[in-house]
Formats: structure tokens, sequence, C-alpha cells
């Protein structure tokens, strides 16, 4: 595998040279320091953007288009990534060898053509496009509710600091939403482009000399980007924990506890809080959070422990029936103590260690997973997967014991049915 960087200086153009797969993958990636009130705006100018264009006027011809281009995908995904907000564009596509001649320039440069031509007039944004995607954001945003654990998740966080970027919700906000037009979305969409720090990300078996030169053609950009854009969210800690019960309409009542983690080193962070969490909770059939609440106890029809390293935050879920709240906070609370102590084996260790070696490994089969590992070790320095792995098998039992003792508790959180029982 051969990974090269080129410095276009208005954006970076990252090269992975791999014969692993029969396909390519290229990812045009903006980031900037996320912003609350540009959230809504940034999803609705994603999908508005993958509508329509120009040159494909109506979604069907760019259906069509792709199909020509072997059956090509290209999709957009907006993400928060502690204080970033990321937009990226992925095409996915079949390697040129298995096409006819001028096919990988004609996949590259489409993306380009859907994002530098865009649909629009002295109107804004093409009206039709513009709403219905309009229409669908909004329809997600309202059915949040019908999702009992996904609307937990989110009230829990504004519960436990209703500032921080940890609480903004991904799916965007209908206040915000109301006050979009289609010309307003035009400055969301320079803003992007004269802003936003850029990356492109080309996997492949390709000549990437080739694919620099198609790049450097199709995507003129000449607006200099700042570089460094803060990662880590500095979540409110409590000296006492909070317990807050809301009822609504569900049928699957949702716990969650939340649990600050208190200066972690990088080694910390990046190794041993995973074991830690593997043990924990979110090792399956074999972590102490399944087998004390379901397999002992049959408290819960799901119990998993989540952590999220840029937000500092352990994350706990069951779903429950709410009359056995308290007895699931103690279970939570005597795993939790059990960590500190040292009450795991060393066969459980293991276990995790190859747990998590087996996820690094199927990553290293996904073109997806081998960009992110690039990437995450531009952003945050984490090392490549073979480091990786020997990291994690360094890990000793005392390091997750000093990690334990840095897990500390901040909100308790119970979402119920209206009619459910709970003292």
């Amino acid at each position: 595998m051969e990974y090269k960087v080129f410095d276009e200086k208005s954006y970076r153009i990252h090269t992975i040279k791999t014969d692993k797969f029969k396909s390519c993958s290229m990812e045009i990636m903006f980031r900037d320091k996320i912003d609350k009130s540009k959230i809504t705006e940034n999803i609705l100018l994603t999908d508005t953007l993958l509508d329509s264009s120009k040159k494909y006027p109506k979604r069907r011809e760019m259906s069509m288009e792709l199909e020509y281009l072997y059956n090509a995908h290209f999709r957009g995904v907006t993400t928060r990534l502690g204080n970033s907000f990321l937009i990226s564009f992925v095409m996915d596509f079949l390697d040129p060898k298995y096409c006819e001649k001028g096919y990988l320039e004609k996949v590259i440069e489409f993306p380009f053509e859907i994002l530098l031509n865009p649909h629009v007039d002295e109107n804004g944004f093409n009206e039709r496009s513009f709403n219905i995607r309009k229409n669908y954001i909004k329809s997600e945003i309202e059915s949040l509710k019908e999702n009992p654990a996904r609307y937990a998740f989110k009230q829990c966080l504004l519960a436990m600091d209703k500032d921080s970027p940890s609480s903004y919700s991904m799916s965007g906000y209908l206040d915000d939403l109301e006050n979009i037009t289609p010309l307003s979305l035009i400055d969301t969409y320079n803003n992007l482009l004269d802003n936003y720090t850029c990356d492109i990300y080309v996997i492949g078996n390709l000549d990437m000399t080739e694919v620099v030169k198609y790049i450097k053609k199709y995507f003129v950009n000449k607006s200099i980007k700042p570089g460094k854009i803060p990662l880590y969210v500095k979540n409110k800690s409590r000296s006492r924990s909070q317990n807050i019960v809301e009822k609504g309409a569900c049928e699957q009542d949702s716990f969650i506890m939340i649990y600050n983690l208190e200066n972690l080193n990088k080694k910390e962070r990046d190794y041993t809080i995973r074991l830690y969490n593997m043990i924990l909770g979110s090792g399956g059939l074999t972590s102490k959070l399944y087998q004390y609440l379901r397999e002992e106890n049959s408290l819960c029809y799901t119990v998993s422990s989540m952590y999220q390293k840029y937000d500092g935050l352990l994350m706990i879920y069951a779903g429950i029936d709410a009359k056995d709240k308290d007895k699931c906070e103690k279970l939570v609370k005597k795993a939790i103590k059990e960590m500190i102590n040292g009450d795991f084996t060393d066969l459980e260790l293991d276990n995790a260690k190859k747990a998590i070696v087996s996820s690094i490994k199927m990553n290293e089969d996904n073109p997806g997973g081998i960009i992110d590992n690039y990437l995450f070790n531009e952003l945050d320095g984490l090392e490549l997967y073979d480091e990786r792995i020997k990291m994690f098998n360094k890990v000793t039992r005392e390091e997750i014991i000093e990690v334990a003792n840095k897990v500390k508790l901040n909100t308790i959180y119970l979402y119920k049915g209206e009619d459910t029982e709970w003292k």
C-alpha cells in the first residue's frame, strides 16, 4: 500500500494505491468548526446538491449517468466529529482496468460536475429540488420521537450540557429549516467552498498521477482555508450526578447513563479506554453489562456501552421496563465498580484485545476503513493499523484499572411511556 499527499494549497489530495480491491473510492471532504446555527442549512445543501445539477437537472438523469459509469455510486454524508462538522461526497466506482478507455477521467469528473455546477439561477437553487429535500429533512426531524432510543440519546445529551456540541442534533432543527430559502442556500454553498478545509482521498489500484491530474483539471478552487480545526469537546462535569425521568408516547422505555472521561492521556484515549469499554459493555454476550442486566436478571432487550472519543464520554444504553430502572442503575454501577477494583479476568482482557484486533483487520478489508485510518492519522495522530494492533496488545490490566478511576458519572436518564409504572 502506497500513501502520498499532494498539497494544492486550497485543498490536498491523499492517494492510497492498493491492489486489494476491484473497486475504487474517492471521498471529497469539507471540514469546519461546528456551528449549531448552520447544521440544518448544511444538511439541506448536501441533499439538494445530490438531487440535481445544471448538467443533470433531474435526479433520474443523474442516476442514468451513474449507471453508464458502470453503476458507480455517489452519496453525501454530514456528520459531527467532536468540535468539527464534516460534509463528505463519496464516489465509489469500478477499477478502470475493467472498463472502456477514458473511464477514469469521466468518473472523476462526475462529482466535481455536481459540486461546482449546481442547479441554480438568479432565484437561488432549483425550487423543485430544494422543496423535495426540505420536506424530506422536515419529515426526518419530526419523526425523531418515533425512534425512542434516538430521542432518548438526544434528550439525555441536552440534559447533560445543552450548550455542548455533543448535544447538537445532526438531524437539524425545524426553526432553522423554515428560515432557509433557495436564495439563502446560495450563501451556504459559497461558504462551503470559500471557508471549509478540503481534503480529497482516493483509494484503489489506480495510476495516481492520472488521478491527481484529473482532480486538478476539474476541481478549480482557489480559496486558501485554515488547516487545523480543534476536535475535542470539553463537556460539563458534575460533582454530583443528575437523575432525570421524561415521559413520552413510547412502547419501549430507554435507560441511559452518561459518564465523563476525565484527563485521559493519548494512549488512554486511543487504546486503554477501548479495551475497558469492550470488557464493560461493547463486547457483546461476554460483557459485564450483558451478563448482569440480561443474562442473569432478564431486565432488558438490549444493552451496550459506547465510547465517544472526541466528546470525552462513555454512554450506557439499555432498553428496559421503567419499573426496573433502579435495579438496572445498581447493576451498571456494580460493573463500573468492578472495573475500578480490577475484577475482570486475564481471559476477558485477552478476548477484548482479540475482538478489537479482529475489527481492525476487517476495516483493512474495506476501502472506507482504510481511508478513515489515514484521515484520523492526519487529524489526530492516530497510528496506522499495524501499529495500532501492537499498541492494543501492550495494554496492561493496571492501565485499565487506572482508566477506570477516571470514569465519572454525569447523568442518569429514563425515557418512559406515559402509562409505564415507575416509583
